[in-house]
């Protein structure tokens, strides 16, 4: 059993992050047809089918982690939609596919395979747990929501952090002259 605060900081935050992910996959199909194919992970005749429906399980998700009730359902999903996101990445760095865009960022931003993605998956994963374990009863006090909301904002930011640190490793290397 795990404490309310705790479960609902981590669901809001997986909500966003979802949310997020599942909308630039939605505004440009085309963008994520290509990232879907080019991980090279399932035939092709089934590019267009896994590139509408990972966004909409993405989109259900956000939306079932909002609710208690679906919470438990919601999360499962999360976590297995983030271990299939690591297996091909993991898959494509063992490949040796480390200038494929991962597609994590949306068309704006292209971000490189690399092994912080997993680093990152697995602070996801922990998200994911966090809003599947069954929460103890108790009365949640309004200075328990503004602390859910808070813990959930600041994840957020950590995962915007992350993704943008490793979108611009690259250019950062590249100015330092390390690479």
């Amino acid at each position: 059993m795990i404490d309310p605060i705790i479960s609902t900081a981590a669901a809001l935050a997986l909500s966003v992050i979802f949310a997020s992910a599942a909308s630039h996959k939605l505004r440009k199909p085309q963008w994520f047809r290509r990232q879907v194919e080019e991980y090279r992970l399932a035939p092709s005749f089934l590019t267009p089918v896994i590139a509408l429906a990972l966004p909409v399980t993405e989109l259900l998700t956000a939306v079932g982690l909002l609710w208690t009730t679906s919470r438990p359902y919601a999360a499962s999903v999360a976590l297995a939609l983030i271990a299939a996101y690591a297996l091909a990445i993991g898959i494509n760095l063992m490949r040796g596919r480390h200038d494929m865009d991962c597609g994590c960022s949306g068309p704006a931003m292209r971000q490189p395979l690399h092994p912080m993605l997993l680093l990152r998956n697995f602070f996801l994963a922990v998200l994911a747990l966090g809003a599947l374990f069954p929460m103890v009863e108790r009365t949640v006090s309004l200075h328990d929501n503004f602390v859910m909301i808070a813990a959930g904002t600041v994840a957020v930011l950590l995962y915007a952090a992350a993704d943008l640190w490793l979108a611009n490793r690259p250019l950062l290397l590249k100015l330092s002259g390390d690479k």
